[in-house]
């Protein structure tokens, strides 16, 4: 999809790629969770049919790319699950046709599952697959600060913090600063610092007591909405212009 070019910067395509990581970990944890069923479906078909032992072994597959999903969160494992999921598809295509064949009925809820299992892990790959390098590039100790810095903003009082707002679902905290803003969410999902000039854009209805911001992200259209107060401090910063420079000294006068 297309997104704003300011995702672009250095800084928010590294945290981009934290997220990413974290994405891509939380994917695994569906990938366990999905192998886990195939393998009870390998199993149970197994009794009556050799057929069974395809989903069994794609089911251990999808479970072993799962868990090194949670190992080591990287685009190169997100694609050994998609084909998997893929392969998951296949296997469910053919044993509806087998069943069509020698039943003469095809039910598709047995396919439309593993459809949408595959486009959702396809559609994640096709998204993160331009910042390949960054995801495998970012260094732990990068990974372990910025979780740092998400624990030590959500702990802050907002009440003690002027510079500090926070959405309506509470979901996510943006630390304002001079010429720019750092949203962050609470699961480490979405982390990026957007220009002062940007956020107003972003700005639905600018009149609005209750401000509502969408941003263009790379992975998926990002939708923050934020309560009276907390519009009120957003509102006071973005009022807020630097400091202009002064005026150069004219020539032969002294500095």
């Amino acid at each position: 999809m297309a997104h704003d070019v300011w995702f672009d910067t250095d800084e928010n395509r590294a945290l981009l790629a934290i997220c990413a990581r974290k994405l891509i970990a939380n994917i695994g944890v569906g990938g366990i969770i999905w192998g886990g069923i195939n393998i009870v479906i390998g199993l149970v078909v197994l009794q009556e049919s050799m057929i069974g032992i395809g989903a069994l072994v794609l089911g251990v597959m999808m479970l072993g790319t799962g868990i090194r999903a949670l190992q080591s969160p990287t685009l190169g494992v997100l694609l050994a699950e998609t084909i998997v999921t893929v392969c998951l598809l296949l296997w469910n295509i053919g044993v509806s046709i087998l069943e069509f064949k020698v039943d003469g009925a095809f039910d598709p809820r047995g396919i439309i599952f593993p459809l949408i299992i595959a486009i959702t892990f396809a559609n994640y790959y096709r998204k993160l697959s331009y910042i390949r390098e960054q995801i495998s590039s970012v260094p732990q100790e990068k990974i372990k600060a910025t979780k740092a810095m998400c624990k030590t903003l959500v702990k802050k009082k907002l009440k003690d913090e002027p510079f500090i707002v926070e959405t309506s679902d509470r979901k996510c905290r943006v630390q304002l600063m001079d010429d720019s803003a750092f949203f962050i969410q609470r699961d480490l999902m979405r982390a990026f610092i957007a220009p002062k000039e940007e956020v107003r854009t972003a700005i639905a209805k600018p009149d609005a007591k209750s401000l509502k911001l969408t941003f263009n992200h790379p992975v998926a259209e990002l939708k923050y909405r934020f309560d009276k107060k907390n519009s009120k401090k957003l509102n006071m910063w973005l009022a807020t212009r630097p400091a202009a420079a002064p005026p150069p000294a004219a020539p032969g006068t002294a500095a």
